[in-house]
């Protein structure tokens, strides 16, 4: 296990089952420490992506030891697995209760058993960014900052993945539309004093919803970061953008264009 990693368990009562969720912590004493919490895409079922994949517990390893972010504590959980992705909302058939679990079980966690205290950001890869921004918005207050890197802005894409899933998630539109960020996003007070960055790579198929949001946001005046880069949905494409949403979250570090 490398240094400042660590792999937790922790009993979700809305599921009725245990989780297990990874964690990075930085080296010394610490106390009140900023948050990131990253989520994973569909299909990977885990936060142990993160590390294994993105090498995430390295980048902020090395983005600290640089000074050019403070030490936080990063925070990798699960969507609880449900089906091939959960979209991390609470579905109304009680097949999971991702957004439940995230909000109102793992944060407390955070905030007990760890040397946390300080600010709450959240980001997020593919369905990640979906959950991050749509979990921000809906919850305002909660987090300071969210960030997605090749999600998706349209809630209709979970279909894609869980093709029976539209009543069982939702039910009604209106069920839809309270877990869509192009709305949620139109509500001065629920975005009100929350950073949104998000990126997406020039060859990935995701590109237009991308390009779309950045346009929503722009015509209602919303301040927000965001970049285009070479790379397609993949993660060699996310591992490299990582170190620029850790910055964005913990020292306000704007994309470039």
């Amino acid at each position: 296990m490398r240094e400042g990693l660590l792999a937790h368990t922790l009993w979700s009562p809305s599921n009725r089952r245990r989780f297990e969720h990874w964690v990075w912590l930085p080296p010394g004493a610490h106390r009140d420490l900023p948050v990131v919490m990253l989520l994973h895409g569909v299909y990977e079922g885990g936060g142990f992506c993160w590390p294994q994949k993105g090498f995430a517990d390295l980048c902020a390893a090395r983005l600290v030891a640089a000074g050019e972010v403070p030490p936080f504590c990063l925070v990798m959980p699960g969507d609880t697995g449900a089906e091939q992705g959960s979209g991390y909302c609470d579905w109304r058939d009680g097949t999971t209760c991702a957004e439940t679990y995230l909000v109102d079980e793992l944060l407390p966690w955070v905030a007990a058993e760890l040397p946390a205290g300080g600010e709450l950001h959240i980001g997020g890869l593919s369905m990640g960014g979906y959950g991050a921004l749509t979990l921000a918005l809906r919850h305002p207050g909660v987090f300071r900052s969210a960030s997605s890197t090749s999600g998706f802005f349209d809630p209709a894409r979970l279909f894609r993945f869980v093709p029976d899933a539209q009543q069982r998630m939702w039910g009604d539109g209106e069920g839809m539309r309270d877990h869509d960020p192009r709305a949620l996003v139109t509500d001065a007070e629920r975005r009100r004093d929350l950073r949104i960055a998000f990126d997406c790579g020039t060859e990935d198929e995701l590109l237009d919803q991308n390009r779309d949001f950045h346009a929503l946001l722009d015509g209602i005046g919303v301040d927000h970061s965001y970049a285009e880069r070479p790379g397609g949905h993949e993660w060699e494409y996310w591992s490299a953008r990582l170190e620029h949403h850790l910055r964005f979250h913990l020292a306000g570090a704007a994309f470039s264009p």
